[in-house]
């Protein structure tokens, strides 16, 4: 952007609403997806061990998930509508297995994660994706700092 022409009301405005915006979309989403990979290593840890047994998947753009019902080990634990994430992709056409052993189920109960689950990208994607967002919105301020002084008249 030119400072040769300062910027209306209305510009500085939209630029604000611009770093509001992409503060709410990096930020929720940087930490969104860094919460769930540390859920993911959380449950890997401690969560407790059991079955899947789906009943559905949810699919994306690129990829789905299995949904269904989790049965702990020892017979206790018991939780539906439960996603599985692991590493392994599952594709539209393929056909559901009929149980899928040593998942570990999230504190929260809707998820259970593989043991070859890797936390560590949404985590790092998280953080990415936040630090983005900041240098993003960062800039943008500085840029509408430094407009308003240049069109401000010299005292």
């Amino acid at each position: 952007m030119s400072t040769d022409r300062p910027l209306t009301p209305r510009g500085r405005l939209v630029v604000r609403i611009g770093v509001v915006f992409v503060l709410l979309v990096s930020l929720g989403g940087g930490l969104g997806l860094a919460a769930e990979g540390l859920e993911g290593r959380t449950a890997l840890r401690s969560g407790p061990v059991g079955t899947l047994t789906p009943a559905d998947r949810d699919c994306g753009k690129e990829s789905c998930v299995w949904t269904g019902t989790f049965t702990g080990a020892d017979g206790s634990v018991l939780a539906h509508d439960v996603e599985l994430r692991g590493a392994a992709r599952v594709r539209r056409s393929d056909p559901a297995p009929a149980r899928i052993d040593d998942v570990r189920l999230a504190g929260d109960a809707g998820a259970a994660y593989t043991a070859d689950y890797g936390w560590h990208g949404p985590v790092v994607k998280g953080a990415v994706l936040a630090a983005v967002g900041l240098a993003v919105a960062t800039g943008l301020l500085v840029m509408l700092r430094r407009q308003r002084r240049t069109a401000a008249p010299p005292s």
